[in-house]
This record gives structure tokens, sequence and C-alpha cells, in this order.
């Protein structure tokens, strides 16, 4: 296997880990606070362990300051990816939302690979 394809399996294997995890954090964090702030805090806990998981176990590089500061960032470009993907099949072409978001999903993760990579590799 090519080292991008098994890189992108990789990587694929560790987003499936984070949702799941991330999602158990917010069902424990649910118990004690409101639905919006276990939310976020599951969420911002979500993307330390994307680079945890995508530096050490997706592309094998050593974590630095530089590039976990600059990480972030591919979260915010995924999200801006996900809304333009959604606003223009709901607005655009009349796609209802629900289907809109599963397409949002999959442009995303190509997007959010590169992204990545870029980020964690320079």
């Amino acid at each position: 296997m090519r080292p991008a394809l098994l890189q992108f399996a990789r990587f694929i294997v560790a987003g499936a880990v984070n949702t799941v995890a991330s999602y158990a954090i917010f069902l424990v964090l649910l118990q004690f606070m409101p639905y919006l702030a276990a939310y976020t805090i599951a969420y911002v806990i979500g993307v330390g362990i994307s680079y945890v998981l995508l530096t050490s176990f997706v592309f094998r590089t050593p974590r630095r300051v530089a590039t976990a500061l600059r990480f972030p960032l591919v979260y915010v470009a995924q999200y801006l990816t996900g809304s333009a993907v959604i606003v223009l099949l709901v607005e655009a072409w009349a796609v209802h939302a629900s289907i809109a978001a599963i397409v949002a999903i999959v442009v995303s993760i190509p997007v959010s690979f590169l992204l990545s990579r870029t980020v964690l590799r320079t």
C-alpha cells in the first residue's frame, strides 16, 4: 500500500477513535453541566486527542509547540469547508440539510487530511 494511502487509512481510523472518545467525554460531562458547555469542552478535548493521534499514529511526526498551535486551524478550515458545502447544497440546490451534512462530512475528510498532513509536517 502506498504511504499516502496508508496514512489516509490510519487517518480514518484515528478519526473514528477520536469521534467515539469525544462523544463519550460529552456524555460524561453532560451529567454535570449544560449540553453546550459539555459539547464545547468535549470538542476542545477532541482537538487535543486528534493532535496526539495524528502525530503518533497517522503521520508519525514529533509533537512540537509550533504544530500544536497551528493544528486547531485545521478544524477552523474543516468547519468553513463543511459550512460552505451545506449552504451551497441547501440554498442553491435545495438538498435537504440532513443529506447536505453527510456530503459536507465526506468532502471535509480529504480536506482535513491534506491540511493536517501539511500542518504537522512543517
